[in-house]
Parts: C-alpha cells; structure tokens; sequence
C-alpha cells in the first residue's frame, strides 16, 4: 500500500470505481403507464338462466352438483336461481342492459330485494 493511503481513514479511497451504464434512448424520461384491464362484471338474470339451462339439460341432477361444478354453495345457487321468480318485466330490462355489464349498474343483492318487495304486494 502506498505510504500516503496508510493513514487515511477510510482504506478504500485507491479502490474505488467508476460504472457507466448505458439506457436505450426510447426508455430514457418515459414513463411506462401500467393500464389495468379493464373489468366486467357478469350480469345476474345472464348467470341465472345459464345455470338454469345447465339444471334442466340434466347435466347436473341438483343444485348441490352445480354448486360443487362452480366452486360456491348450494345457497349461492338457490339465491340466483330465485331470480327467476322476478316479473317479466324487471327480467326483460335487466337482460337489455346486457353482458357483460362494465360497473356494477345491477347485482344479485338488489335484485333480491326487487323480488322480495314483488312478493309482499
């Protein structure tokens, strides 16, 4: 070790570097925007009279077999199967909005609650 770096404080001062790295110049000062898919959401009478269809094709013998099929409960089931009970006029307005719908304008819980108010009258 040279006489004039043996006592300096920090030893490392004769070992230091120097790294140059070099970018592509389309990367340079642009930010890359991370864009989320956007999401749909499924439109609740649609699932219905598909999990409907798929009862009465005899592909599945019960609403407990169809819940196990999709990986939810029977009562899930029971609950978008009850849909089915809505007056026809609600049912063809839900079904004109669509689907897959892109916010969650209608769900399962709302219409429900359609269904219970129809039932009461």
């Amino acid at each position: 070790m040279p006489p004039f770096f043996a006592n300096s404080p920090d030893k490392s001062i004769g070992r230091t570097f120097r790294a140059i790295f070099r970018l592509p110049l389309d990367r340079i000062g642009k930010k890359t925007a991370k864009r989320k898919p956007s999401r749909t959401y499924r439109n609740p009478v649609f699932l219905a009279l598909e999990w409907k269809k798929m009862l009465e094709s005899g592909d599945y013998a019960s609403q407990t077999e169809l819940a196990r099929y999709l990986g939810i409960s029977r009562a899930r089931v029971n609950q978008m199967l009850r849909l089915m009970k809505l007056p026809p006029k609600i049912q063809e307005s839900v079904i004109r909005m669509g689907d897959p719908l892109p916010s969650r304008k209608i769900t399962e819980h709302r219409l429900r609650t359609l269904l219970s108010s129809t039932q009461v009258e």
